[in-house]
């Protein structure tokens, strides 16, 4: 990663653990995902930059960084990053959340690593602030089927080769839909050889981009496709969903094994989502709150990037553990 493209918030925030919470730098490099020589290429830059002289000169609102940390240690997350949110305006958040993605993922994507991702209206927009112009020996694959019959974009073979494309690697396609009328079919679907094979390589991944999805809200991406009935949402809603992850449905405690819907699902188990290294969950907006803190509750979030209004409310918001 070229110096240049540090951004403040990340100089900060290193510069913070070094100089103010007095963490090794080998200490650092394992929570932000990166090695001992970047960190010290990025204090470096900080000095540089002015923003350290003798103690830490923040450019930054002290209260998304405080929020961040609070989260962070409140549900032992690697790391929570947090956009404006004062437009309250659900596309312009999307946008704010897709560049803050991409920027993530410049910092941590190392070569020779596999990246599962999801899909979405959030997702989809990643790929327009990856700024990258060297080779990368990356792969990225779909987690799940493809959504429905339109909106090619936020499909999750599109997103994986658009990502592909940005940082210049490699991408596996999943020619199978994310779901089929009964749980025969599906059984009947996986025994496939070559849907096998791709199976056995999504247990693989170190890397999974997921977006948080709920059902309930008047915009659901699941309703608009055709993915589920309004008979399925009654069902999901009698039976305690409040959001899926990889198209698959979850409780407030980030369960999801009873949901019917869940067995008719092509792609990777809920289990096999918390066994990836490194789960980063991508949603914004208060209406997503309790679909977020339930992904965050059932250990399949090790990085949340999300807004500062849905942070102060996921942050605020009561709950007890199962």
């Amino acid at each position: 990663m070229n110096k240049n493209t540090y951004s403040i918030r990340l100089m900060v925030k290193c510069a913070q653990m070094y100089y103010e919470e007095d963490l090794n730098q080998g200490e650092i490099a394992e929570k932000l995902q990166i090695s001992k020589s970047s960190v010290s290429r990025i204090l470096a830059s900080a000095r540089e930059k002015e923003i350290v002289k003798i103690i830490v000169q923040n450019p930054m609102r002290d209260e998304y960084l405080n929020l961040e940390k609070a989260l962070e240690e409140k549900f032992k997350l690697k790391e929570v990053i947090i956009i404006d949110s004062k437009s309250n305006v659900p596309e312009e958040i999307k946008k704010g959340l897709g560049k803050a993605t991409a920027e993530y993922l410049q910092r941590v994507v190392k070569n020779g690593q596999l990246i599962g991702v999801t899909w979405g209206t959030t997702l989809c927009k990643i790929k327009d602030y990856v700024k990258n112009d060297k080779n990368k020996d990356v792969t990225f694959i779909p987690l799940v089927g493809g959504i429905g019959e339109s909106n090619i974009d936020i499909q999750p073979n599109s997103i994986a080769l658009d990502l592909s494309r940005k940082f210049k690697g490699h991408c596996k396609l999943l020619h199978a839909p994310s779901i089929v009328d009964d749980p025969f079919r599906r059984d009947m679907f996986i025994k496939d050889k070559n849907i096998q094979n791709f199976f056995q390589t999504m247990k693989k991944a170190d890397i999974s981009i997921m977006g948080i999805g709920s059902p309930f809200i008047s915009s659901s991406t699941l309703m608009e496709s055709g993915y589920i009935t309004e008979e399925d949402v009654e069902e999901l809603r009698k039976g305690g969903a409040v959001g899926d992850i990889s198209s698959l449905f979850i409780d407030e405690y980030g369960n999801g094994d009873y949901f019917e819907l869940n067995k008719r699902i092509i792609g990777i188990s809920l289990d096999d989502l918390k066994k990836i290294p490194l789960k980063i969950g991508v949603a914004g907006h208060i209406t997503k709150k309790r679909a977020i803190l339930a992904a965050i509750l059932g250990g399949y979030l090790d990085i949340l990037i999300t807004d500062s209004g849905t942070a102060k409310e996921i942050l605020n918001l009561q709950y007890s553990i199962k």
